[in-house]
């Protein structure tokens, strides 16, 4: 075999396996990983992918909170879970993103004709001891006007505010459209 070329293959196929081992070592000591919380393992066996968002407050969990890259550079979409774990119902009633002064709620809703059509809610009901879904082709988070579009790998926060006085914010991971299904914006 020619050295000249086995030397190569080999440094190629070292470094190849150091990546593979290094992205099974799971989360950082620091990351708080519980039995709901996959995200942490998944990122660990592709770290190019960052952990999508969570955070708790009161009776509500806020998970799997990402941002779209944008398709437009002046808006986007963010998804995520809410559960609300008390014995109360509780209504999401604003978003806010530290992308834009003008983030909204919307739904997307299907016309007579079949199209599928964007339309802005005034809150998001958020039954006692039920998980709702924002996620895309449904009710989700539109952030427009973006002065400064985010890149995929960057991080926005998301405030998102309660009738019951509750304010939760996320920090949510902009992601990749591939592999979403659903209605794109």
């Amino acid at each position: 075999m020619n050295t000249s070329t086995t030397t190569p293959l080999l440094v190629l196929g070292t470094a190849l396996a150091l990546v593979t081992l290094s992205g099974c070592g799971g989360p950082p000591a620091d990351q708080h990983t519980d039995s709901r919380d996959h995200h942490a393992t998944a990122s660990a066996l592709d770290p190019s992918t960052p952990p999508k968002g969570s955070a708790e407050a009161g009776d509500l969990v806020i998970e799997d909170a990402w941002l779209a890259e944008p398709a437009n550079p002046s808006m986007t979409a963010g998804y995520l879970t809410i559960s609300n774990t008390g014995d109360e119902d509780i209504t999401l009633t604003e978003a806010a993103t530290s992308l834009s002064d003008r983030t909204e709620l919307h739904t997307v809703e299907t016309t007579e004709s079949g199209a599928a059509q964007m339309v802005p809610v005034d809150d998001i009901p958020i039954p006692a001891g039920e998980t709702v879904e924002l996620a895309s082709g449904g009710l989700h988070i539109m952030v427009l006007d973006i002065a400064d579009p985010p890149q995929v790998g960057d991080t926005a926060t998301i405030t998102l505010t309660f009738d019951n006085g509750e304010t939760v914010q996320v920090d949510a991971p902009v992601l990749e459209r591939t592999g979403s299904s659903g209605h794109h914006h």
